[in-house]
């Protein structure tokens, strides 16, 4: 039988470990704890505030919003197949009632790329239609941030559902970039799978706001660069990045599919954004640009200004008229 002894000073010295972790744990400071495990990277935009991570509230039913909105958007779309593909794989949505704008460019054999693209958009435009965004599957993040996340996933759902119920379409995926903004509290989530990109052009700056999920991303080089690491459709479990960002007045939002990205460089695509103010005509320059470039595949863009809503509501105010004795 063990020394009564040694069991009493193992007690003691076990006990004395456990207080001293339970000490260290809650005089952690804040900043040291472990952020929220999470797909979402929810970032403030560093030319607002200072780099990093914005804190998340993930109990609190909706970020703070004020009365007005603080911000307008305006957006057009526009897609073409390009001048080398004989089916146009990309589809697009603009959803105006909810502040959201999406593009998807679908992949797979005997055109089954637009059957993927497109069961992507519908899934997020029902989604935001009906409200229902699917099973709560995933840690929490914040209410619009969660929105949108939940959408895809249910684009990636039925893409995997129509592929194993219809042989033909066996494969077939596609990427996905949305942007989803709230004017009342003046933000905008960006969420994406796959290389489908979203630019900002802030000033004189344009910026990529979302990171290629391929893997030249990675780190491979050569013929492999371009393959994708990531897309919707091809596994039950996908990852969907999320962002954060604060909309400033004249900012520009450039969603796009890489049919224009491949062909048309970063600033050659900042030239256009800067010379030409009429958002229609931006498009249908860029993807003219980008068929000049060779137009090896389907180009779809969508272009978001921001407004300062409390300048427009300004404007258009009635003068106020003051009484005169």
């Amino acid at each position: 039988m063990p020394d009564p002894h040694v069991l009493y000073v193992v007690t003691a010295v076990v006990v004395l470990g456990l207080v001293v972790w339970v000490i260290v744990v809650l005089s952690q400071p804040e900043d040291d704890k472990p952020k929220l495990d999470s797909h979402a990277e929810i970032r403030d935009d560093p030319s607002v505030n200072i780099m990093g991570e914005v804190p998340i509230d993930v109990d609190e039913e909706e970020e703070p919003t004020g009365p007005n909105a603080l911000i307008l958007v305006t957006a057009v779309g526009r897609t073409d197949p390009g001048l080398k593909r004989k089916h146009n794989e990309d589809a697009y949505a603009i959803l105006e009632d909810h502040h959201l704008f999406v593009i998807a460019d679908g992949m797979g054999r005997h055109a089954a790329g637009e059957v993927a693209s497109q069961l992507c958009v519908d899934a997020i435009r029902e989604s935001f239609h009906s409200e229902d965004f699917g099973p709560a599957r995933l840690p929490p993040l914040p209410k619009r941030a969660s929105r949108l996340r939940g959408s895809i996933l249910v684009g990636n759902d039925r893409i995997l559902a129509s592929a194993r119920a219809t042989p033909a379409y066996a494969g077939m995926g596609t990427t996905v970039v949305a942007a989803y903004f709230s004017p009342n509290n003046q933000r905008v989530y960006i969420a994406h799978v796959g290389d489908s990109r979203c630019y900002r052009l802030r000033g004189d700056k344009l910026t990529q706001l979302t990171t290629d999920h391929t893997l030249g991303a990675a780190g491979i080089r050569g013929k492999s660069a371009g393959v994708l690491s990531r897309a919707l459709g091809v596994e039950e479990n996908v990852e969907v990045d999320v962002t954060m960002e604060s909309p400033l007045h004249g900012d520009i939002y450039l969603l796009c599919s890489d049919g224009l990205s491949r062909m048309v460089k970063d600033e050659v695509i900042q030239s256009i954004l800067e010379k030409v103010k009429d958002l229609d005509e931006v498009n249908r320059q860029l993807i003219e640009t980008a068929n000049q470039g060779g137009g090896r595949d389907n180009i779809t863009a969508i272009l978001v200004r921001v407004d300062d809503a409390r300048l427009i509501r300004m404007t258009m105010s009635p003068p106020t008229s003051v009484a005169r004795s």
